[in-house]
């Protein structure tokens, strides 16, 4: 006769729930390590780790992000159209993300007036004595890096009839109107200027001289390396220059900076075939830097009329290009 005992058999039916807990509990423990493995390899498949390892976005690289805007000047000498180049490089503080890229042009233009012998008994002022040198209208001013968006193309505002007139009486005057030696007058069709005047176009090219894919495959046009004239132009993609990186800007300009262009001188405008160079095709700027053109009516000591074949003014355009991107720095410490 077995003996019933209650106590015994709550003891086997807690073990035996408990034995199947402990059961259920290792296969759901199973089953979430295997949810975690499965989410981690999709992790490592989107960012890139699954087939390239080492490879990390630019989202997850550590460190504090710092607004950034990397510049570079290239100076455009006057009378050249050689490529001309300027470098950079990426220091150790962190890497360098660019969103957009950008480009300006500085004028720098001067010019020297070669003053005739009689300016020493005209009264005080900027032309008496010597040669002076002055710098023109548009010095220190920003221009457009092309000229594809000018609407100021082709605004013309010649007066060569009026100064006919006004050459007519001096010559007929003689070597009674003196002071018309060193007067001028600002708008000839050889001194009116198709474009604005410093107006950039050229070419540009970025070499990186890391490990970092071509950004062109021909040099771009400066009128694709901005949106308008001078706004910035959105990059496709985050550019990101390594710490280290050297970055080098080729600029070739496609023509020189204020280019004489044309044949309408002097032997086309008033038909002196003894003075064919007056006004000079260097001159077409003139009017937008404040430069004056002589006339061509020089008078001896004697009183005789000398005409004017050589230009006076001599004039030195030279500009600087500025080019950069907009963007951030990634400070990180540097390791021990």
């Amino acid at each position: 006769m077995n003996n019933y005992d209650p106590v015994r058999r709550l003891q086997e039916d807690i073990s035996k729930v408990a034995a199947y807990s402990r059961g259920r509990a290792d296969e759901t423990a199973g089953r979430i390590d295997q949810l975690v493995r499965v989410i981690e390899a999709l992790k490592g498949q989107r960012s890139g780790a699954g087939t390239a390892p080492g490879v990390v976005r630019v989202e997850d690289i550590p460190g504090r992000r710092v607004p950034f805007t990397l510049l570079m000047d290239i100076p455009i000498p006057s009378n050249t159209t050689t490529t001309q180049q300027q470098s950079v490089t990426i220091s150790q503080e962190g890497p360098f993300v660019a969103v957009r890229r950008m480009a300006t042009f500085m004028s720098a233009l001067e010019y020297q007036v070669q003053v005739p012998d009689q300016s020493q008994n005209m009264p005080p002022g900027p032309l008496r004595g010597g040669n002076p040198r002055f710098v023109g209208r548009s010095f220190g001013r920003y221009r457009p890096i092309h000229s594809a968006w000018d609407i100021m193309d082709a605004q013309h505002n010649d007066t060569a009839g009026v100064d006919a007139i006004l050459l007519a009486i001096a010559a007929g005057f003689g070597g009674a109107v003196p002071f018309l030696t060193l007067a001028g007058f600002p708008s000839f069709p050889a001194s009116a200027s198709s474009f604005r005047t410093m107006e950039f176009d050229g070419r540009l090219a970025v070499i990186n001289a890391g490990s970092s894919y071509p950004r062109q495959n021909i040099s771009v046009p400066s009128s694709m390396w901005t949106t308008e004239i001078n706004s910035p132009f959105d990059l496709g993609a985050l550019d990101f220059f390594e710490r280290g990186e050297t970055l080098t800007v080729f600029v070739t300009p496609n023509h020189v900076n204020n280019p004489p262009a044309g044949n309408v001188t002097g032997e086309f405008i008033f038909g002196f075939g003894s003075t064919p160079e007056w006004p000079f095709v260097d001159g077409q700027y003139d009017p937008h830097e404040g430069i004056a053109t002589p006339v061509p009516i020089n008078f001896s000591g004697d009183g005789d009329p000398v005409l004017l074949t050589t230009d006076p003014v001599s004039r030195l355009p030279d500009g600087l290009m500025t080019v950069g991107w907009e963007g951030y720095r990634i400070i990180q410490p540097v390791a021990p």
